[in-house]
């Protein structure tokens, strides 16, 4: 008789239990459940909770929470949809432990959101393991697209100064139509970037109409909540890096990076207060505004202006007060040492930055080169795998585009591949085939806007 083959492991979440499968047993989610974006119980008895009446319990006992409410009446495709974005999407875009809460009651109440949540969960989920329908997709896209459209339409018919109570109502709207627009502007730039469909652009121009509408961008991070407040962090840092990629002036001031840092935000903040990324990206904005400034006549390139700049960005490293008794076990934490490399990361390509594409010096020069393998060993000292690293491609691409070595091309383009692998975004393989064009024609004299003019015009990275 032949032995019997056990397909789960002993400890097991309940829902590899469940499927028969394999479970990795990392907690406090394993891979797979991460990948798929199933919940992940490792609870000795598994609970199971019921909402249906019970003749023992009084009517009063039984009333379900508004999140219960509205997700019952969803079709099964929204709920897989909804449950995909929370658990395997959301936690993409923030570098944070523990993120904030993802707009689901926003997308259960306004059937725009939930559209435009849906199409970005589905587009991933094909790109995660091909098992949603491209047709059902695009369908999904169409009456979120149309239902967006009639949405801004009707929101721009009403003056806001006539009535001040239709006026409130207009720019709660208006703010709920925002995030719709910020969902679809993620998909079409990380995930359909290489579609013929994708319009990023579009849903760029129509995120800042839309905060023109409701008075400016101040005025907006001021009053959202925090799901939406994280987004326009992330919006706000993929205008910067797409100007600095390709050209033309960042759609915010420099000063908006101290509104953005007040809330929620993207990236995880220094406990240790050595440094900040905000303020490195404020400098970085500064920086872009600058090369603008210059390409356009308005001023002239001024080597005080390059040193101020050198000065401000200078790479931050451990001090011995980081190491003394009373923060020792905050500066050990890993989770603070991968936050403080993100911070060089951007600090040595934002001076990669400096010195090719505003003083206009070729990739071997020393002045580029002495940042491009600190930039990398930051990025490679990062554990993986990382949420951290995960949006590190920006740095990445600034880098190692000018790393010299066969070795460590190897290694860069290795580490693209894992991050790419485990974010699913479509726009990381476009990194890599730009890479791989720049180090094979292997360019010199080559400009830095030239560098990297392969990048599709839909493609977002950061």
């Amino acid at each position: 008789m032949g032995k019997i083959r056990i397909r789960t492991v002993e400890g097991s979440c309940w829902s590899c239990q469940k499927r028969r499968i394999k479970c990795d047993l990392t907690k406090p989610r394993c891979t797979r459940c991460t990948k798929v974006g199933a919940e992940c119980d490792f609870n000795s008895q598994r609970l199971n909770w019921s909402t249906r009446p019970t003749p023992k319990a009084p009517a009063i006992y039984q009333l379900r929470n508004r999140e219960e409410q509205l997700t019952s009446a969803l079709a099964s495709d929204e709920k897989r949809a909804l449950s995909y974005f929370h658990g395997r999407l959301w936690p993409l875009l923030s570098t944070t432990p523990q993120p904030c809460a993802a707009p689901i009651l926003e997308a259960l109440e306004h059937r725009v959101v939930l559209l435009a949540t849906c199409v970005f969960a589905d587009a991933h989920r094909v790109l995660q393991d091909g098992r949603n329908s491209r047709s059902l997709l695009r369908t999904k896209r169409l009456e979120c697209l149309e239902t967006l459209r009639g949405g801004v339409g009707s929101a721009l018919l009403i003056d806001t100064d006539r009535d001040t109570e239709i006026g409130a109502v207009n720019k709660n709207y208006l703010m709920t139509l925002l995030l719709a627009v910020l969902l679809l502007y993620f998909n079409d730039g990380l995930l359909d970037c290489a579609h013929p469909s994708a319009s990023t652009s579009s849903h760029h121009s129509g995120v800042r109409a839309i905060i023109d509408s409701l008075g400016g961008i101040d005025a907006v991070l001021e009053t959202s909540h925090e799901s939406l407040h994280m987004l326009l962090s992330d919006f706000i840092s993929m205008d910067l890096t797409s100007v600095m990629l390709r050209g033309g002036e960042p759609s915010f001031p420099p000063e908006i990076w101290e509104t953005v840092d007040k809330k929620s935000v993207w990236w995880s903040k220094d406990v240790l207060g050595r440094s900040s990324l905000a303020t490195v990206l404020q400098q970085t904005s500064r920086l872009a505004w600058y090369r603008n400034s210059i390409d356009t006549g308005r001023e002239q390139l001024s080597m005080e202006t390059i040193r101020d700049f050198e000065t401000a960005l200078s790479p931050m490293y451990a001090r011995i007060a980081d190491t003394c008794l009373e923060n020792f076990s905050t500066a050990a934490d890993p989770e603070v040492d991968q936050t403080f490399n993100l911070i060089r990361t951007f600090q040595h390509s934002a001076l990669i930055y400096m010195y090719r594409a505003i003083c206009g010096l070729p990739v071997s020069h020393s002045l580029v080169q002495q940042h491009v393998l600190p930039c990398l060993e930051c990025i490679f000292d990062i554990k993986q795998p990382s949420r951290v690293l995960n949006c590190t491609i920006f740095p990445l691409l600034v880098a190692g585009a000018h790393v010299q070595s066969p070795r460590h091309q190897r290694s860069v383009s290795g580490l693209v591949c894992r991050i790419r692998n485990e974010v699913r975004f479509a726009s990381f393989y476009s990194v890599g085939e730009i890479l791989s064009a720049i180090w094979r024609a292997n360019e010199d004299e080559v400009s830095w806007f030239d560098m990297f003019s392969q990048l599709g015009p839909d493609a977002i990275v950061l």
